[in-house]
């Protein structure tokens, strides 16, 4: 098939880092073009080239005219800012988490966030130090947290992919939100859903996985994070051990693609 990818922002522009959207959008389209699918990506302003006859979408508030040159298309809400609304959206709509989906009063599939398993995977590297994944800022006592455990702390922030696998690797945990946990996840290490997000404050879920998959992995639905939960919710996730499974049960873009395919019935 021909299909069109459009979000507001394509991904790899420079000057300019990925975020969630545009990192999904790049591994959707990756996995189509090794199943043999020819891609186009664009961003909102970007030209299209004739007909598709399949259109991925995100931020329709920004891309929505180029609907008009695909003969079916889905719009994926991938959280719950208003440049994800789907007001107005005239074709299928799907959504990133049950979340997210409940927020826009949708009844669409769910299409969530896809990994290269191959590429994320674990290593051999030993299991040491507590690791931050996260470009937000905020939380300034989890060195202490790692130093009362005897373990290095590491903030991984603005890293390339290369960075980010090598220390999430090496990780004895890794505290992170939205992508960047299902990412550590994919590597093996014990994840904690936690972050600083400065338009919602403090997050931290603290509950089983499959809740924090239905909310986005976004630490919404929990508490606020403070040293002694924070340290409670790091041994839990210690004691649990590797979340590999929860990435491989969820989150394998060649199954994910297969289900955004089959909303384009042939």
């Amino acid at each position: 098939m021909r299909i069109l990818m459009a979000s507001k922002r394509e991904p790899g522009r420079p000057g300019r880092r990925d975020g969630g959207v545009q990192t999904w959008v790049a591994t959707v389209a990756a996995e189509l073009r090794n199943q043999g699918h020819n891609v186009d990506i664009v961003g909102a302003g970007g030209s299209t080239q004739g007909r598709y006859d399949f259109g991925v979408f995100a931020n329709a508030t920004h891309t929505a005219p180029m609907a008009d040159c695909c003969d079916q298309a889905v719009l994926v809400c991938h959280g719950i800012v208003p440049d994800e609304s789907p007001e107005d959206w005239p074709h299928d709509v799907a959504y990133t988490s049950e979340e997210v989906r409940s927020h826009w009063r949708g009844a669409g599939a769910i299409i969530r966030q896809p990994l290269d398993l191959d590429y994320w995977s674990p290593g051999d590297a030993p299991a040491t130090g507590i690791v931050r994944y996260a470009n937000r800022g905020g939380l300034e006592w989890l060195p202490q947290i790692a130093a009362s455990m005897g373990l290095p702390f590491t903030h991984i922030r603005n890293a390339t992919h290369e960075q980010a696998r090598e220390a999430l690797r090496g990780a004895a945990c890794v505290l992170a939100s939205g992508r960047c946990a299902v990412e550590a996840m994919a590597c093996g290490v014990p994840v904690v859903i936690c972050d600083d997000r400065h338009y919602q404050g403090p997050l931290l879920h603290a509950g089983i996985m499959r809740e924090a998959m239905e909310r986005n992995y976004s630490g919404r639905g929990g508490v606020a994070p403070a040293p002694d939960n924070v340290r409670a919710a790091i041994d839990h996730a210690m004691l649990v051990g590797s979340f590999r499974w929860h990435a491989e049960a969820y989150h394998d873009a060649k199954r994910i693609t297969q289900e955004l395919l089959r909303l384009c019935p042939q």
